[in-house]
């Protein structure tokens, strides 16, 4: 048993997640003018928030196709069934913590019979390696437009080290597959407590996911969905932006874009809440932008976003052929 799956661990995770979201909302509110706050939710332009929910679909729809590429393309997955799965993990990890989201996109897609879960869960390192590159360059960006402070650099300094070791390794692994499975499967043999031949059948389908990186075309394909998918990511903060600051550039959006993103790092609370309003809320403050505007704004996108993604999450269910027992039975899987 997971030490997940274990439920008196469960709960107390449950409730260790509550009172991160919790305290990072207190830490939040205390630091805000209470009747700046009320004139920001007053005064907002909240028309701005139609094209910004629109954008955030797109930039959904776009990461669903970046997936469909890194597994292969059309031949393997459709864009439905990419997007329905990648919409599924939202659901999950807005409402579950861990980001349990990330492990049940792979079981839904494996529901389809073409691409193996464990194939299409290394992927999802590729993609992720793609999305920290693209951090990188929108930091990059952000630096020439204002100053931030010297933890930061040296953060994404640290995260570029990290970029390149991983990339590397996945370079390394797909250069090296034939013998790293022979390892592998010399490894997993002498394990007696497990089916021998399943896990050396999942390690090779998991190495057969890694394929992509010496497909020139798709992965350029796949890096090309990148950049758009977070181009569209950061549209959909800049009209948020502007429904609580007229004069918010596009540095900014990507600033609270990046800003964001290390948010939902944050695996024990469920759809980051509380942790990103604080996280949005202080980036903002390098623009001088105040803590109760920023707050403002945290709470009224988070809000937006989490009502986009979960319809379609909801509706992805739906077409799937999923009631709730068979959802929470794959959550259930992916915690184990």
């Amino acid at each position: 048993m997971s030490v997940i799956s274990d439920p008196s661990r469960r709960r107390a995770y449950f409730w260790f997640g509550i009172a991160v979201s919790a305290i990072s909302l207190i830490i939040a509110f205390s630091l805000v003018e209470w009747n700046e706050l009320k004139s920001s939710l007053s005064q907002a332009d909240y028309i701005w928030l139609v094209p910004s929910a629109l954008v955030t679909f797109l930039a959904l729809s776009a990461r669903a196709e970046r997936w469909r590429w890194l597994m292969g393309g059309q031949q393997y997955v459709s864009f439905g069934r990419s997007f329905r799965a990648i919409s599924i993990g939202y659901l999950i990890t807005n409402l579950f913590p861990f980001r349990l989201g990330e492990l049940v996109r792979p079981l839904v897609i494996a529901r389809g019979g073409k691409i193996r879960g464990m194939h299409s869960f290394s992927t999802i390192a590729v993609e992720h390696l793609l999305d920290l590159l693209m951090v990188l360059i929108m930091f990059s960006l952000v630096l020439y437009d204002v100053v931030l402070p010297d933890t930061a650099e040296k953060g994404a300094l640290r995260a570029f080290v990290l970029f390149i070791i991983t990339t590397a390794v996945l370079i390394l692994m797909v250069w090296q597959r034939s013998r790293l499975e022979r390892l592998a499967s010399s490894i997993i043999s002498r394990m007696p407590v497990i089916d021998n031949l399943k896990w050396i059948d999942r390690f090779s389908s998991f190495m057969q996911g890694l394929e992509i990186i010496r497909s020139t075309r798709m992965f350029f394909i796949s890096l090309i969905w990148s950049v758009v998918s977070w181009l569209l990511s950061a549209a959909g903060f800049y009209f948020a932006l502007k429904a609580f600051i007229p004069e918010a550039g596009l540095m900014t959006a990507f600033l609270v874009t990046i800003a964001a993103t290390l948010a939902r790092l944050a695996p024990a609370t469920p759809g980051s809440i509380g942790v990103i309003q604080i996280v949005i809320q202080q980036s903002l403050t390098a623009y001088n932008i105040s803590p109760s505007i920023g707050l403002a704004f945290g709470i009224v996108y988070h809000a937006v976003e989490f009502i986009v993604l979960n319809i379609a999450g909801v509706i992805s269910v739906i077409l799937e052929g999923m009631s709730w027992t068979s959802l929470v039975s794959t959550f259930h899987r992916a915690e184990k």
